[in-house]
Formats: structure tokens, sequence, C-alpha cells
């Protein structure tokens, strides 16, 4: 039985105003017709919304009517599939690359493609597939599940969906052993060739900690006004905001004590302020680089951590304070975990803050970076 080309055709509305959906048709040939197709809308910390695609018979398609809100928060948008009478596999995952004339982008299986067009067409062909077994990633580690990856080549793409791939993919890749100072210049570039484009938007966002803040502005400024006040241009700004102007400091429950206090309880000295959490593995590296800098620097700067533990997992948290005799304070989040995490902007940990006295502004800064730590080692109270 001869396999049809598989072809997957998206059209995508353009965004309008009040809250109209968005329409993804997504039509699959050469392959075996799959029974189920959901679309999933991926967020900032990976909360992930799915949609299950209605069939419509005899046209091996699938309509996603997802709202424009929806979109335009997303990280990236990704596919999973099944069959019926496959209990062996958990489920499909396709992945996309690029032919480019000069190299081929990596398969990605997340597509960042929101652009504000009548009518977005993404075309893909079939190449090959793999089938992923005891996959830690996937969930499968220890059990007779597998899961399917189909690779397809994008065939014609829209400008945006091929600047999200192109970037991201060089990013990683042709650009992954240059030195850092070189990344403004690299971004520069990028945005001065599409300067209203959301995939660029969204990167930059994504690598804010890459830049000094003079570099960010400016970059920032290469921008659209359409771009700047997209979702994740207006984060980009927040972000900014929290290093220009007084820190917005908050009240949170001391982990010991159970009472509020805020972040900062001594202006007149420096906090640095470390996001962390009991599970994670590289916070805990960084304890005996952080008691150095405390018993050199406690005089000038306090140092105040926030755990992004559940409540539930706030005894491990305490157990580790105790275990290591750490000296400052810690503070929980209650819970509200991404509120927090949105509100300082805090991608992964750690994470940290140097806020500078009387609230005046903070400074993203990384203890295990020679020049941070040198930064912080220098510091002195002004009279």
């Amino acid at each position: 039985m001869r396999i049809k080309l598989l072809t997957i055709s998206l059209f995508c509305c353009s965004l309008v105003a009040y809250g109209q959906k968005q329409i993804l048709k997504v039509t699959l040939e050469e392959i075996i017709p799959y029974d189920t197709l959901k679309c999933s809308a991926v967020f900032e910390y990976f909360d992930k919304i799915n949609y299950l695609g209605e069939c419509q018979n005899g046209t091996n398609s699938w309509l996603f009517h997802i709202p424009d809100s929806i979109l335009e928060k997303s990280k990236y948008i990704q596919f999973f599939a099944n069959r019926e009478n496959t209990p062996e596999i958990k489920y499909i995952h396709p992945s996309f690359r690029i032919i480019t004339e000069k190299d081929t982008t990596l398969f990605h299986s997340a597509l960042s493609f929101l652009e504000k067009v009548d009518t977005l067409s993404l075309y893909a062909k079939f190449v090959s597939q793999d089938t992923v077994r005891n996959s830690t990633y996937y969930g499968t580690y220890g059990t007779d599940k597998i899961v399917i990856t189909p690779k397809f080549d994008l065939i014609s793409p829209s400008p945006e969906l091929q600047r999200g791939i192109v970037n991201t993919n060089e990013l990683y890749v042709k650009y992954r052993n240059v030195p850092s100072g070189q990344f403004y210049n690299i971004f520069n570039h990028m945005i001065s060739q599409a300067p209203n484009s959301h995939s660029n938007i969204l990167l930059l966002y994504g690598k804010r900690n890459w830049f000094s803040l003079e570099q960010l502005l400016l970059l920032r400024n290469l921008f659209a006004e359409e771009q700047k006040e997209s979702y994740y241009g207006r984060k980009l700004g927040e972000y900014i905001k929290i290093l220009t102007d007084k820190f917005p400091d908050i009240q949170l429950t001391n982990c010991l004590t159970k009472q509020k206090e805020m972040i900062v309880v001594n202006e007149n000295k420096y906090t640095l302020l470390v996001f962390s959490a009991s599970w994670c593995a590289p916070c805990h590296k960084l304890i005996p680089l952080l008691k150095e800098l405390y018993e050199k620097k406690k005089e000038v700067m306090d140092i105040v951590y926030v755990t992004l533990d559940e409540p539930n997992r706030l005894s491990e948290w305490n157990q580790l304070m105790e275990k290591q005799v750490i000296p400052w304070r810690s503070l929980t989040v209650d819970g509200k975990i991404n509120e927090i995490r949105d509100k300082y902007k805090v991608f992964s940990i750690p994470y940290s803050y140097l806020i500078y006295p009387q609230k005046k502004k903070a400074d993203k800064v990384d203890i295990r970076e020679a020049e941070d730590k040198l930064k912080m080692e220098n510091l002195e109270l002004v009279e």
C-alpha cells in the first residue's frame, strides 16, 4: 500500500482584538493517519495547554481553535499524536527542520511561528523516524512504552517560522563557542534584519541574562513599537525596570519563624537575593561560595534565600538549611511559585540579584562568574 506523502498545513489567522480565536489547520499525508493529534502551547514556565484537534472526515486534517491570548503568551507550540490499538506507544512526537542554503538546521519539536498575517501555511515532508525507549525525558524509563519521533523537512516555511528555527539553531550550534562578548553583534544584526519579529523578541527575552543593561536597552530599542508592546516585549521591559528602578520589594514568609518579612530588612546595606530550592543540585554547589562571600562581606551585605519549593517540600528545604548551617535568612513563596518567578523574571535557578542600599536598584549577578564574584567582594558602603 502506497504511503501517502506527508504534508502539514497550518493556517493561523491574524491576531485581532476582542479575544478572537486563532485557527490552526493541520493536514497529514504520506504517513499512516493519526487517530488523535494534540497541539500543546507551552508558556514561559513550561505550563502546557493541550488542544485536541477536531478531525475532518476524509481529509486527514485537524482544526485547532486557540485563543489569540494563548498564542501570544506561548513560548512555542508542539504536537503530540497517537494511534488506536497501539498500547506500546506512549505518544508520537513530530520534529521539524529547515534545509537552508548554508547549514541545515537540527530537528526541532518546538515551533515558534506567531505573526500577524492573514494566513500562515506550513508544509513538511516526512524524512525518517526514531523509536525512543527507556527515556527519563519522555517518562518511559523502566516501562515497556515507546515514543515515536517522526522527522520532517519543512518546505517553504513562513519568514517568521524560518527565523524562529534558524536563529535558535545557530545560537545553539553555529555560535555555541563564540565568546559571550560577541553575542551583542549577533543579536544586533538579527533584530535589525527583522525589527517586527515575534520570534526575535521572544529569543532576546529568553537570553536577556547574556547582556549588560546598556546592551539590553540598545537591543530593545531596535524593535518596532508593535513588538515592544507585545506580551514578551512588555516582559522584557519589566525585567529592565527591575534593573533600573527602585527594587520592587515584597513580604514573604520566613521559613523558620513563619512570620511575614520584607526581602530587604536593612536598607542601609546591600542585599544579595538568591532564588533556590531543595531539589536544585546546582544551587547546592553555590553554598560554599556564598558562605565565603558572607564571611567576607557580612558587614556591608546581607544574603537572603527565597526558596521555590512547594509547601509540601518546605521541610526538606529547612533540613538542608540546618545541615549546611546556613547563617542567613530564608523565605518561602507559600506556593506562589510562578507568580514570584514572573515578578522577578526568574527563568531558572540558582538566580540572584544584588540589591543596592535604599533599594535604589538591582543588578543581575551570578557568584559563579569571576567578574560578578569580584564585584561583590569589593563592595563598600558609602557614608
